[in-house]
């Protein structure tokens, strides 16, 4: 039954404020850390010092990610159960359902697919977690990355992600779901219809486990009406969405969003389309 959440958050973003302030309206205690909590972290040391980087993005970026979980870990004071979020959320009055919840020791996080099956990676974005947890998700990263060092097993594995998935790399979603796997965590998808709450793997994500979402300009179609939020499924179904994910290019209009700026985010939609069509119409021309 998580009511804490906690985030790790080092930029100055304009949508944390909203999303705190509507955060602790709803009931919840959310704590915030930052780079503080690693400065005499011996695990997240550990980490640093076996980390080997496989990623088209820089390395700063991918071991911030993995951050967040030595920094939230060091200041857990008991075993509850609690809400891990990235900043760039939206959360609607119905997310504070969560809190009566018992997901009884399991980890929920949120599974990506596209139309050929899972893309191998959870996202954190929302996730679930217990302080046992976290600690053996910390300690698995350590000696995965130790074992790494024999026999740079990794490069293989990120090889085949990307074969799979293109633009990619090794990143702590790659390791979430690796985890599971190996140490047989309990495990929830979030990204399914069979899950209790409406939470989105990613705005632009048209695909979920056991549907598929019906789409406006290559995003989820959004039918707002006051702090409600539905997506519709190709199955027929209606799912009432907990937690819209603004991931990418989406986290700009984030603040207007929660501001109730829907027209401004309409636009922002379009000019998003354009961009990209037009982007994809150039790269076609300079392969002719």
């Amino acid at each position: 039954m998580p009511k804490n959440i906690h985030v790790f958050e080092t930029r100055d973003v304009n949508y944390l404020k909203p999303y705190v302030d509507k955060a602790k309206s709803l009931g919840f205690n959310i704590t915030i850390t930052n780079n503080t909590q690693l400065e005499n972290n011996q695990f997240y040391k550990e980490f640093i010092s076996v980390y080997k980087h496989y990623s088209v993005n820089p390395p700063a970026f991918e071991i911030a990610c993995f951050a967040r979980y030595f920094a939230i870990a060091s200041i857990l004071k008991n075993d509850e159960p609690f809400l891990l979020t990235d900043t760039d959320v939206f959360i609607t009055k119905s997310f504070r359902n969560l809190q009566g919840h018992d997901f009884k020791g399991s980890f929920v996080g949120s599974e990506g697919f596209d139309e050929r099956g899972s893309e191998g990676q959870i996202a954190p974005h929302c996730t679930v977690w217990n302080r046992e947890l976290l600690l053996d998700f910390i300690h698995y990263t350590i000696d995965t990355y130790k074992r790494n060092q024999e026999s740079d097993f990794l490069e293989s594995y990120s090889q085949s992600q990307t074969k799979r998935l293109g633009h990619t790399g090794v990143s702590d979603m790659n390791f979430i779901y690796l985890w599971i796997q190996s140490n047989n965590i309990p495990y929830i998808n979030s990204n399914s219809t069979k899950f209790a709450f409406g939470i989105d793997h990613n705005i632009s994500s048209l695909v979920c486990a056991d549907d598929e979402f019906k789409s406006f300009t290559n995003r989820k179609y959004l039918k707002i009406k006051g702090d409600r939020i539905t997506c519709l499924l190709k199955s027929g179904q209606e799912q009432n969405m907990d937690l819209l994910h603004f991931q990418g290019l989406y986290k700009s209009i984030l603040k207007d969003f929660y501001e109730g700026r829907y027209t401004k985010f309409g636009y922002f939609t379009l000019k998003n389309d354009y961009r990209r069509k037009r982007n994809i119409r150039k790269a076609r021309r300079k392969s002719v």
